[in-house]
């Protein structure tokens, strides 16, 4: 039995999905979280979990506040001693033998202290290591992500870059690509083809994306909003792990943000998305521009949904649906496998 600290970035549903996934499968293990917001939500009632302030921004109408992500930077750096030692206190009573971090920034510190193996598992750090040859208007805002992600990670050397799409790394052989992660209740659904369409956002969006849902020619099923409504063609569901996996694993297509966590979710189902990335979130422009690039779906980064570019999705869905059909989406063997040998030996072999 190994006692494992896990540190969960706290805004937003990804990362804690993927961190319950990879506990649940080691339940001969102890573990300990570190989380705030909405991954506290999700881990604390299956799991003991320290709330830690996080870095970072929840997205507002369809964007993301540089300013606001900085300070909460600033005000974490700065935050009083006290509180870190009250954190090291309950860290060292959990007595941990190695750590984990998904894109929590408190991890790196702690383990600094304490000495711990600290192995990094996230999807953020593909900015970092990868070099894609991006338009030059998003040149500046992957500079701005990977200096926040080194500022942040400097001092952790291992990482697991969990993706579902594949591009050439730059590393000191630390540092591996592995299919996505997908839990049990992904995994227990058969795909099927339905009349709608499923639409998605996670954060504050605009007007515009319900416009555009409203000039759809099917039925869309939305998630992301607090109420359930129905408006012309678009019926608004309150969020519902079960019935969002059944309209999912039915629908036509997607159309959403581009959250790395939905997207692998959709293309292990085989479902074109049509991605509207948050402004200024460099990782989820990656998201969107790599799904074009290999043909899965349509990324519209100027957020203005036209007549055009829904002619130009649903002309080209077979194409998508081939293209998605030949790849695998899901990584939790491997995965698994790499842990089991971590949590064993303390060591990340790859």
């Amino acid at each position: 039995m190994t006692n494992i600290l896990y540190g969960v970035h706290g805004i937003g549903h990804g990362h804690a999905i993927r961190a319950l996934t990879i506990a649940r499968f080691f339940p001969q293990h102890n573990f300990l979280f570190l989380s705030d917001r909405d991954g506290y939500d999700m881990l604390f009632p299956e799991y003991n979990v320290l709330k830690l302030p996080a870095n970072g921004s929840p997205a507002f109408k369809h964007a993301m506040p540089y300013s606001v992500a900085v300070a909460s930077y600033l005000k974490n750096f700065l935050s009083d001693n006290q509180d870190k030692k009250k954190t090291l206190q309950a860290v060292e009573s959990f007595q941990p033998d190695l750590a984990i971090t998904d894109y929590e920034s408190n991890l790196p510190w702690i383990c600094r202290i304490t000495g711990l193996s600290c192995l990094s598992i996230d999807h953020q750090h593909i900015a970092r290591f990868s070099y894609p040859k991006l338009p030059f208007s998003k040149s500046f805002d992957l500079a701005l992500l990977r200096t926040a992600i080194w500022m942040q990670f400097r001092d952790i050397r291992d990482h697991m870059i969990i993706s579902f799409f594949n591009t050439p790394i730059k590393s000191n052989g630390r540092v591996k690509i592995f299919p996505p992660i997908l839990r049990q209740k992904v995994l227990d659904r058969v795909s099927s083809e339905g009349d709608h369409v499923l639409a998605y956002h996670g954060y504050s969006t605009t007007s515009k994306f319900h416009q555009f849902l409203l000039s759809l020619p099917y039925p869309v099923r939305c998630y992301g909003m607090k109420e359930n409504k129905v408006n012309a063609n678009v019926t608004y569901k309150k969020n519902s792990t079960d019935i969002f996996l059944d309209d999912l694993a039915s629908c036509r297509y997607v159309v959403s943000t581009a959250g790395h966590t939905l997207l692998s979710e959709a293309l292990f189902y085989g479902k074109p998305v049509m991605a509207f990335p948050i402004r200024n979130a460099c990782e989820q422009f990656l998201n969107g521009y790599f799904l074009e690039i290999n043909g899965y779906g349509l990324m519209n980064d100027a957020f203005h949904p036209s007549p055009d570019i829904l002619d130009v999705f649903e002309k080209n869905l077979d194409f998508y649906r081939k293209n998605i059909q030949e790849t695998s989406f899901c990584g939790n063997e491997t995965v698994v496998a790499t842990l089991k040998q971590f949590f064993k030996t303390k060591k990340y072999i790859v």
